[in-house]
């Protein structure tokens, strides 16, 4: 008798073991909690989105919300409910629309190292890497053949359908493969480590430049760490470190802004442009090359202050913020957002349109005021250089510029939604059994522009990709090509 309960308790103390080393991801839901979960989801999104029937149609959506449905019979992990839902999520086009870690996953990932060890990017479909940690088996231009016997190509195939993009831009998705500011980590990491749960120990096959390849064996790595990996001229955080000016000959200018997110560490926008324009009108430059093949977008103030200094005339930007609806009753204790009065808004300020929407009035809203040119505003030619990462507001603040001057675009296709996003005011939506916290954006912005077809992006006037051969020599053809029409 007293062997068996020695035994019991041996396999007891196994089992608390083997439970507390698991992964929050681990952690099974019921099939009635995720359906309940499901059911929400479904709700919060079909009411409050408002471009849930944009891109999809009412039949598509209902075909995805089923099919995670069907997912969730008998049960499902933490881990794969977070996939599925994001999985639904994506058939909505918009790139503001995704699900974030349950906190207590999230929080794993800065204890448990699932990360690659170097940063990585991807060009003509292929990964390359851009950045180690000190004492790396892995070189910057190394190309990533396989990750632990399985080709790089499938990795992000099978990652790629998780990467929400506004309408019909898959181009956009290359950006979000390797390295992405909304996930945890890109796609690759960020999604793969709960694909295929990855080892502590990492394979990966790499060609050198030279065409020889070798295989490395390497410890991943804690969000922590994979964060603290630099790369050479990395991109800026913070709209107050993103801002780059240089004076190109005697008659140009080079001004980059790699993020309007002004909201971490706000600073006023004329503190950082007026400098710089100010110089551009003293020496009367001619031309102004504008970099924002890094910019995602970010905050509106940041990104109309460099509107104000690059239009010519008055003119509003957006002529309508649209909302589907103001009642959010039954659903007010799963949403959370920085602005509260998103979740309870003021009937007043909005008016009711017939198709039972409603558009908030402009007294609510400076973004849709008439916005005149600054006292510096650059009256010459402007180059802009455009890029697949171009989404939400640096999308916006290139087509308007497109359409209110004569600007030309030089570089790739971009993301976003020119004719306005689905974005401004964000509500999170937590899922009370599973903690999966899913991003609703509140207004669909129409934006004054024209000759856009919606849902397709900005096509550069001047196509000048990066391709595989001026990544391994250090060229940058969008800029040469911009440099060039400045002596034209």
């Amino acid at each position: 008798m007293l062997k068996k309960i020695a035994i019991l308790l041996f396999a007891t103390s196994l089992s608390i073991c083997a439970a507390q080393a698991s992964s929050p991801a681990d952690r099974m839901l019921s099939e009635e909690q995720a359906l309940s979960d499901i059911n929400l989801m479904e709700e919060a999104y079909s009411r409050i989105h408002p471009g849930y029937t944009r891109y999809a149609s009412e039949e598509e959506m209902a075909a995805a919300w089923e099919r995670l449905r069907q997912v969730a019979r008998g049960g499902i992990t933490v881990g794969q409910f977070y996939i599925e839902t994001q999985r639904a999520l994506t058939v909505i086009s918009c790139d503001h629309t995704k699900v974030e870690l349950p906190r207590d996953l999230r929080e794993d990932r800065n204890e448990t190292p699932v990360y690659l060890p170097f940063k990585w990017t991807v060009i003509s479909g292929r990964g390359f890497i851009t950045a180690t940690p000190e004492e790396s088996p892995f070189s910057k231009q190394d190309e990533i053949i396989a990750i632990d016997g399985k080709p790089l190509a499938t990795i992000m195939e099978e990652v790629s359908p998780l990467i929400p993009v506004d309408g019909y831009t898959p181009w956009a998705r290359r950006g979000g493969i390797a390295q992405s500011g909304e996930f945890m980590g890109g796609a690759v990491d960020h999604f793969g480590a709960l694909l295929q749960q990855p080892q502590p120990a990492v394979t990966v096959v790499v060609k050198k430049p030279d065409g020889q390849e070798i295989t490395h064996v390497a410890n991943r790595v804690t969000f922590d760490a994979y964060s603290e990996i630099k790369e050479p001229d990395q991109p800026a955080r913070n709209f107050k470190d993103a801002v780059t000016f240089e004076l190109i000959g005697d008659d140009a200018a080079y001004l980059r802004v790699d993020t309007f997110v002004n909201y971490r560490q706000p600073v006023s926008p004329d503190d950082i442009y007026d400098p710089i324009f100010d110089t551009l009108k003293t020496e009367q430059r001619s031309t102004l090359i504008l970099d924002l093949r890094r910019n995602g977008g970010g905050s509106t103030d940041a990104s109309n202050g460099l509107a104000r200094r690059l239009i010519t005339e008055k003119m509003k930007f957006v002529t309508e913020a649209r909302v589907a609806t103001i009642d959010h009753s039954g659903l007010e204790q799963y949403l959370s957002t920085w602005d509260e009065r998103a979740i309870n808004p003021p009937r007043v300020a909005f008016r009711k349109n017939d198709d039972g929407t409603f558009s908030l009035r402009e007294l609510f809203d400076d973004g849709l005021k008439v916005m005149r040119p600054a006292k510096n505003t650059f009256t010459g030619n402007l180059i802009i250089l455009t890029s697949n990462n171009n989404s939400s507001g640096s999308t916006n603040l290139i087509a308007v510029l497109k359409s209110a001057r004569n600007a030309t675009l030089v570089g790739e296709k971009s993301g976003g939604s020119p004719n306005g996003a689905t974005a401004g005011v964000i509500l999170t939506l937590t899922l009370p059994n599973s903690g999966v916290r899913g991003r609703i954006p509140v207004f669909r912005y129409v934006n004054n522009v024209k000759g856009f077809e919606d849902g397709y992006g900005i096509t550069p006037d001047i196509a000048a990709p990066l391709t595989v051969k001026d990544f391994l020599a250090g060229k940058d053809p969008a800029l040469d090509k911009a440099i060039s029409l400045t002596t034209q």
